[in-house]
């Protein structure tokens, strides 16, 4: 009987064991990405900027003594959290457990995309638990961060959006819009997402009218920022210096995107079922080009920090970048593979992931766990009913969890 009741509710008591474990990282300050921590401690230095002159400091955020390119907006909520409970741990906790609900969002939005495989809810609200052993999730809930924050807000616009896809409801396009903006005002490179979801209320709204109102309701709401940003030129965006090689971006990134999908990619046998000689011996061509062009234009130094994992093994494994270099032909070769499963759709995802980062550093948090939400709600996979066995979700979390105390040894015992 007790059996079979854990059984059925299998996905509840995971729920409540990634829960504790988080609660548990909380109690023993788990750090595992290493940056959250210092990241925390250094807001907190504009939280108390504010303090001191809260006008002043919002007139001059991008020159501030211990300046920043996280949003004033996050900031804010920090102080503003910090006025009401005091004590910085208790505001840390509560944010904890508000921010666990990305968890929950993210299984309303696998309800919406695979709503017509009719696929079983708990499957799915097991799926979304991957967010729990994600390292750079865990971490930057622990330490709060703006990018969980500004996903919580981004994955309720999306699931406004998945949702007007499906009910063609007007009213979940404001909905998006307004979450959207709000994800954004928090986490910035959230904005880019406006176009994405533009260019599919232009396929499918017919009312001119219609569009003229999104139009106008998305200029209303960037005027503040554009406003604070141009206007009164508090560019914090440039804090630390913008880059634009984008062949270091370009390499980086893309091993950073097949690291995530790769769990898809073998669930998938993507590496068997989806090969054409003919097509795919044009596409590797190509994939080794890029990899050159990559190779004698890349100049990126780990040493001043991120990178991404696989760089930062094939530094540790060999002192060089050259396990980098030959992976990167697959990277590419999978990503065009991945593209050309919709071509209009996950071809701008996939450039969009590189504006994402203006600066020099380009550090793995940024990509995890959103790379692996984007994999199950706006990139077509062509993801069907099959994909949602017991072995291949079993494999996903497998996958996680060796990444995560990857992240656990190079923290608490070697550094890569």
């Amino acid at each position: 009987m007790n059996i079979n009741y854990y059984k059925t509710n299998s996905h509840i008591l995971v729920f409540f064991i990634l829960y504790i474990s988080l609660l548990t990282g909380f109690v023993f300050d788990e750090n595992v990405t290493a940056g959250p921590m210092m990241d925390f401690d250094h807001a907190l230095k504009q939280v108390q900027a504010f303090e001191t002159n809260f006008i002043n400091t919002l007139l001059n955020y991008d020159s501030l003594e211990s300046s920043t390119r996280i949003s004033p907006v996050f900031i804010i909520i920090i102080f503003i959290l910090k006025k009401i409970f005091i004590n910085i741990d208790l505001v840390r906790f509560i944010l904890i457990n508000i921010l666990v609900l990305n968890q929950f969002l993210f299984y309303l939005c696998l309800k919406q995309v695979f709503k017509e495989f009719e696929i079983d809810k708990k499957i799915l609200f097991l799926l979304s638990c991957i967010l729990f052993i994600s390292p750079s999730f865990r971490s930057n809930i622990i330490w709060p961060e703006s990018a969980t924050l500004g996903l919580l807000f981004f994955l309720t616009s999306l699931f406004y959006f998945l949702k007007f896809r499906k009910d063609k409801n007007i009213l979940f396009i404001y909905y998006n819009i307004i979450f959207l903006a709000i994800s954004s005002y928090i986490r910035p490179s959230f904005s880019l997402f406006v176009i994405p979801f533009f260019l599919n209320y232009l396929f499918i709204v017919k009312d001119v009218k219609i569009i003229f109102k999104i139009i106008i309701l998305n200029l209303i709401l960037a005027f503040p920022a554009f406003y604070y940003v141009f206007i009164l030129d508090v560019f914090f965006i440039s804090v630390g210096g913008l880059n634009f090689n984008y062949f270091n971006k370009i390499g980086i990134i893309t091993s950073i995107f097949l690291f995530h999908i790769f769990p898809i990619l073998f669930s998938k046998r993507f590496f068997i079922n989806e090969l054409n000689l003919k097509k795919d011996f044009i596409n590797f061509t190509i994939s080794i080009l890029l990899t050159l062009i990559v190779f004698l234009n890349f100049d990126y130094n780990i040493n001043l920090s991120g990178g991404g994992i696989i760089l930062h093994a094939s530094n540790y494994i060999l002192n060089s970048n050259l396990l980098f270099f030959l992976i990167l032909p697959f990277a590419f070769f999978f990503s065009i593979k991945v593209v050309s499963l919709n071509i209009i759709n996950n071809l701008y995802l996939f450039i969009l992931l590189f504006f994402i980062t203006p600066q020099y550093h380009i550090f793995h948090k940024y990509y995890d766990p959103l790379i692996i939400i984007l994999s199950f709600t706006l990139f077509d996979f062509k993801i069907n009913k099959n994909f949602f066995k017991k072995i291949n979700i079993s494999f996903l979390f497998l996958f996680y969890i060796i990444y995560y105390f990857i992240n656990f040894i190079n923290y608490y015992i070697i550094s890569f």
